[in-house]
């Protein structure tokens, strides 16, 4: 017995339970009123697993080529602002401070699918827009802040990687596991 829902979400009765024959984010949630909750974590856990290690695969290979100048400026959004604190009239005259803000939809398309989710949970994620906001007034030039701006995105980015996707174990280390 196959139950269909809209949008890729395909499901098929086996002996153990069900099997995903298909399956897209949005239609998990539309399958959610259908299901019971177990059910729906039982095959977010499959289809977490099956993914898991091309997404890894995918997210080495990004980070390889990824430099700080990797994601396109045609996504960002800066803005500028007069800038308080120290500085005397330069800070008082200029608008120097800048905002700038990547809507997430925007970012993801440049970004490993396996990094979204700890994105999403940065301390510069800002639920209201769906976007990533950094702002900084840290140098008294407009083009200065807005290269800050940038490199903070790139550290963020790196780190969520770094904690996120782990390191390739070396034949080396798995026979020093094994003799253990």
């Amino acid at each position: 017995m196959a139950m269909k829902h809209e949008v890729n979400f395909m499901l098929s009765k086996v002996s153990s339970g069900y099997k995903v024959l298909r399956f897209s984010p949005t239609s998990l949630l539309l399958a959610r009123k259908s299901l019971c909750l177990s059910h729906i974590l039982h095959f977010a856990t499959h289809l977490d697993h099956c993914n898991l290690e091309a997404d890894i695969d995918d997210a080495r290979d990004w980070f390889s080529k990824f430099k700080s100048d990797s994601l396109p400026d045609k996504i960002a959004k800066t803005t500028f602002s007069r800038a308080s604190g120290p500085g005397g009239q330069k800070t008082n005259k200029t608008s120097s401070k800048a905002t700038t803000l990547w809507p997430i939809k925007s970012l993801f398309q440049h970004i490993p699918r396996a990094l979204h989710a700890d994105l999403m949970k940065s301390r510069y994620f800002v639920s209201s827009t769906q976007s990533i906001l950094i702002k900084c007034d840290t140098h008294r030039s407009q083009a200065s802040n807005t290269a800050e701006t940038h490199k903070r995105l790139f550290q963020e980015l790196t780190e969520i990687y770094h904690k996120r996707i782990p390191g390739i174990t070396t034949l080396e280390q798995k026979k020093r596991v094994q003799k253990l």
